[in-house]
């Protein structure tokens, strides 16, 4: 541009001179017409070009803002409210099944009061646990991302002292999925590690892990149950002894990175309470 080369080039030139000049004269009056003249001009085309440079510099920071500002939008819109809308249906899911399974809870209490507790077989017990853990399963596409592809398992373990295992007392799963019912004792597989150390457990992909490399006991767990979820049930009324959990509660899927810690740990913990309560109430200890 004109006004770069003006500055960078001409305008010293010119300002050089008429610091000569006057220095040479020491006075305005002696600089001739045509001197006067011309810096004069050059006084004002130095304004206006400075003017110019001044405008177009707030153009070009404004114009980078603008793209700036242009640029975070897109984020925002192809990533930011994507994934916030998807947190908010997730937590909205969540909510839901806390609430029908709470509901389901109190149901079962005052069924179990009304009755005194004499119908406590293993069957009624392991339909009791399908209402309270049916929410979980009927949305668990919207709850933990399953896909048509993804084959679901969601079983609860209770510990019996006779047998000192973990022993199935419940469980739903995919159709396609071929389970074998399988006890565990404390320490072996997630179910197990869970139990023992007495803290929930996720497992993103088993074929990387190594805490789990030796403990899965059986081959090809690692294509049916790629990841888990496991949470320990407390033993809320602290009845029985070691104050050891009563049992865990296990989420898996044979895809990797189904399950997270951050979306899923509250809503696991908060069923594995509710599954506590009932379980304290129904046996008043250790079942």
């Amino acid at each position: 541009m004109f006004s770069n080369f003006w500055m960078t080039l001409i305008s010293p030139v010119i300002i050089g001179a008429f610091i000569s000049k006057y220095f040479a004269t020491g006075e305005l009056s002696k600089f001739t017409l045509g001197e006067t003249v011309l810096f004069s001009l050059s006084a004002f085309l130095h304004l206006v070009f400075t003017s110019v440079l001044l405008s177009s510099s707030t153009r070009k920071s404004v114009t980078q803002e603008v793209e700036k500002l242009i640029k975070q939008n897109k984020i925002f819109r192809k990533i930011v409210i994507p994934k916030a809308s998807q947190m908010y249906q997730n937590l909205k899911f969540q909510q839901t099944v806390s609430y029908i399974s709470t509901l389901e809870l109190e149901n079962l209490i005052d069924e179990i009061n009304d009755s005194n507790n004499t119908d406590c077989t293993s069957a009624r017990v392991s339909a009791d646990l399908g209402k309270i853990l049916s929410p979980l399963v009927k949305y668990r596409a919207e709850l933990f991302g399953y896909s048509s592809t993804a084959l679901y398992n969601f079983a609860l373990y209770l510990y019996n002292e006779s047998t000192a295992q973990l022993e199935l007392k419940w469980r739903s799963h995919d159709d396609r999925l071929v389970t074998t019912g399988r006890s565990w004792k404390p320490g072996f597989g997630h179910v197990g590690l869970t139990y023992i150390l007495d803290e929930i457990k996720i497992c993103h992909d088993i074929t990387r892990s190594t805490e789990l490399s030796v403990s899965s006991s059986t081959i090809g767990d690692e294509h049916k149950y790629k990841s888990f979820l496991s949470m320990p049930i407390k033993d809320s009324a602290k009845l029985s002894s070691g104050s050891k959990p009563l049992g865990v509660l296990v989420f898996t899927s044979n895809e990797s990175n189904q399950f997270s810690l951050e979306r899923d740990k509250m809503l696991g913990l908060t069923i594995a309470k509710l599954l506590s309560i009932y379980l304290d109430k129904r046996f008043g200890a250790r079942p």
